[in-house]
């Protein structure tokens, strides 16, 4: 949530991108390259930080969606297809 209002992110396989969508208006808002494939996501408890899985590559990119850019990638196992965040 940004300024009281919520936002969905939608990745899109095999178009590399992740999509903002704002709910109050059901409008796309933003797009970004998220990476190879980006299949699953996951977004922080705080909003600020979104994880997508991209499976080709091997990697999670993390981006900061304030800006929708990506800011790491982390190298992980052979073609993983989610990611999930786990608070205490």
């Amino acid at each position: 949530m940004e300024n009281g209002k919520w936002k969905i992110y939608v990745t899109t396989g095999r178009l590399g991108k992740v999509f903002a969508i704002d709910t109050a208006t059901d409008q796309v808002v933003g797009s970004a390259d998220a990476g190879a494939r980006p299949w699953g996501d996951a977004l922080t408890p705080d909003g600020k930080t979104l994880y997508t899985a991209n499976g080709p590559s091997n990697d999670v990119s993390v981006l900061d969606t304030a800006t929708l850019r990506v800011t790491a990638k982390i190298k992980v196992g052979d073609r993983h297809c989610g990611v999930a965040i786990l608070s205490r």
